[in-house]
C-alpha cells in the first residue's frame, strides 16, 4: 500500500522489516517491491530490488527475469547491435535454467538474442529411453 502511495522510502522500510522477519519469504517482498517501481516506472530501484530478491533466494526463477528486463531497459543500440549492461545474458540464462519450461522463455531467449547471446541448452534424455 506505502508503495502505490508513491512512499517509496517507507515501502522499502517496513518491506526490509518483513524480510527480516520471515526470511524465509524475504525474496518475494524484494521482488514485489521491485514490480511496483517498475509499475511506477522507477526503474533504478526496481533493478536493485530484482538484484536484492535473487540474492536473498538464488532460485527465484522470476526474479532473474525481471531483473534481466530491467537491466535491457538500460541497453544502447550502436550500429544496430545492443549493448546491454553486464550481467543482463547472465540473468536470462539463469531465468532459463531455473524455468526451462517457465512462461517467459520465449522472452528471455529473445532477448539473448538480441544482444547477440548464446543460449545454453541441455539435452537429457528421457527416463528410461536410450538414445
Amino acid at each position: 500500500m506505502l508503495a502505490q502511495e508513491k512512499k517509496f522510502d517507507e515501502a522499502q522500510a517496513q518491506l526490509t522489516k518483513a524480510a527480516q522477519v520471515d526470511p524465509p519469504n524475504a525474496g518475494k517482498y524484494y521482488f514485489n517491491l521491485g514490480a511496483v517501481y517498475v509499475n511506477t516506472g522507477n526503474m533504478d530501484p526496481a533493478t536493485a530490488a530484482f538484484k536484492k530478491a535473487i540474492e536473498l533466494d538464488p532460485n527465484y526463477a522470476e526474479a532473474y527475469f525481471q531483473y534481466g528486463l530491467s537491466l535491457i531497459a538500460k541497453a544502447t543500440i550502436d550500429n544496430g547491435k545492443t549493448n546491454a549492461p553486464p550481467g543482463t545474458a547472465e540473468a536470462f540464462q539463469k531465468y532459463l535454467d531455473l524455468a526451462p519450461n517457465g512462461p517467459n522463455v520465449e522472452t528471455a531467449k529473445a532477448m539473448m538474442a538480441s544482444m547477440g547471446a548464446t543460449v545454453q541448452t541441455t539435452f537429457k534424455a528421457a527416463p528410461g529411453k536410450k538414445k
